[in-house]
């Protein structure tokens, strides 16, 4: 990061803060990873419980579960305000004819009048395997309900859905509502062993808790990647899907200057062997928005467009005979003594500062897997900058980053991985512009090709998966040639 005055903050590094911000508001959402054992014992038990207590209620119950394909019960707390209400619950679903067990998330949604704040639990018979399979893959419920009781433990209902038959029992609390409901349910991936890896690359023998079903009873619940199912029945863990991240660059590096072309006062440029051109430094601040999704399990491909903004610094070095020669001038006429004076036998040095503002935009793949907590990973690149000033022509970019790393186990803080590796960045760019030849009135005109000095350098980071979809990434390239740059990057996966 660069201060400008002192104080000035990048745009870049104040949305990546944003996101960060956000990140962390959003990182504390799961079920922590030593406390998930004991919730499904909880839900296990409160369905048991639900089961029972219905057996004892409803004589038709036990008929009606025997027949059944599958049942999904719940414990839900609830509260309606006015005209809106929302209920939420972490249940079990338990699917007869394979018996395979899948914790769910339950969201309802009440539109209507009423008042009501009360605790409830509730058990969905589904009739065949299809209504089983809706449920598993967040089949979204809804009907109209009038409900009325007050504190009344063990009040109970039942009514009768498209493929499913609901049987309630209230817990405590109270209810006098007419409302139009709406409820969706959707994996919990904490406590439902789906195949989803909980960090951001590929991995096998890397689990937080012991596998917790059979593999081959392991479901994928994404349409990416493709062959994903394949490869988790092999016992390999996958990263959701798809992902979005904010990523933040600075990066200064030293220049090759080629392909110098000179000229004077407005005249064709050639090249003159008494004007060289040297030390030429390029610094720049890049913030990027990158989209990318697993189209494989071991292949991500990702494209990104962002701004692009910075200085190109170089020296003008002029002989001052070569000038004058250039420019016809006879020192031996008194008229010229002056300009004589100021460039005969002197060496001229032109302190050059281009500013360069711009889009860039690319795309790349890469290549990663992880083994019982080592993983490896090859970022590839292809990048074009598009440059809004005059003075700076944008070129292209090639970057290769193979990484090497270890995961590290943080309990409920998420998983830290810490990597070594290297960097291989071929940037180029075209400078051009005009100088004032002190004491003169000449002008030099210039076009010059650059190209970053050393291509690869040394690579250390770290990546904090804070949960499955939020990470935070900060990467140091440098250690070894002329080039230094950090980088920094907000991800959140879906």
């Amino acid at each position: 990061m660069r201060l400008d005055n002192g104080c000035k903050i990048s745009p870049g590094l104040r949305a990546l803060a944003f996101v960060l911000y956000l990140a962390l508001l959003g990182g504390c959402t799961s079920i922590p990873v030593d406390e998930r054992a004991d919730r499904r014992a909880e839900i296990d038990r409160d369905a048991e419980e639900t089961i029972a207590l219905l057996m004892e209620k409803n004589p038709e119950f036990a008929e009606a579960l025997e027949q059944s394909a599958g049942y999904f019960t719940s414990v839900v707390s609830s509260t309606t305000v006015a005209v809106v209400g929302r209920g939420y619950g972490i249940g079990l679903l338990v699917d007869k004819h394979t018996g395979g067990r899948t914790y769910l998330n339950f969201k309802r949604t009440d539109l209507g009048a009423g008042l009501a704040m009360q605790k409830y639990r509730f058990l969905l018979l589904a009739e065949d395997s299809e209504a089983v399979e809706n449920l598993r893959s967040g089949k979204r419920l809804g009907g109209v309900v009038a409900d009325m009781s007050a504190g009344e433990k063990g009040g109970k209902g039942v009514y009768n859905r498209a493929g499913y038959r609901v049987f309630t029992i209230s817990e405590s609390g109270a209810s006098v509502a007419a409302v139009a409901r709406m409820a969706k349910v959707s994996v919990n991936t904490d406590l439902t062993d789906t195949g989803l890896s909980e960090v951001g690359i590929p991995n096998i023998g890397y689990g937080i808790e012991d596998s917790r079903v059979p593999v081959e009873q392991r479901t994928w619940e994404h349409k990416l990647p493709f062959m994903a199912q394949k490869v988790i029945d092999m016992g390999y863990d996958l990263p959701l899907p798809y992902g979005l991240k904010v990523l933040y660059s600075d990066i200064e590096q030293d220049q090759i200057l080629e392909s110098l072309q000179v000229g004077f006062s407005g005249g064709e440029k050639e090249l003159f062997e008494w004007v060289a051109f040297e030390n030429s430094i390029s610094i720049s601040e890049t913030w990027q928005a990158i989209g990318d999704a697993w189209v494989l399990p071991f292949l991500n491909l990702f494209a990104f467009i962002g701004d692009v903004e910075g200085d190109v610094i170089l020296d003008v070095f002029l002989e001052g005979n070569g000038l004058l020669e250039q420019q016809g001038i006879d020192c031996a006429r008194p008229g010229n003594l002056v300009i004589c004076r100021a460039l005969q036998d002197q060496i001229i040095k032109l302190p050059v500062e281009s500013v360069f503002t711009g889009m860039n935009y690319g795309v790349g793949f890469n290549v990663a897997a992880g083994w019982k907590g080592f993983f490896f990973t090859l970022p590839v690149s292809f990048s074009w900058v598009d440059m809004d000033t005059t003075d700076v022509e944008g070129g292209s970019i090639i970057s290769a980053s193979p990484r090497a790393g270890y995961l590290l186990k943080m309990g409920n803080y998420g998983n830290l991985g810490l990597f070594v590796g290297a960097n291989y960045l071929d940037s180029d760019l075209t400078a051009h512009g005009s100088l004032a030849v002190p004491e003169t009135d000449v002008t030099i005109d210039y076009t010059v090709d650059q190209s970053n000095t050393d291509k690869w350098n040394g690579v250390v980071g770290a990546n904090w998966d804070m949960t499955r979809r939020w990470s935070l990434l900060v990467e140091y390239n440098g250690f070894s040639g002329s080039r230094d740059s950090i980088f920094a990057a907000v991800g959140w996966r879906f």
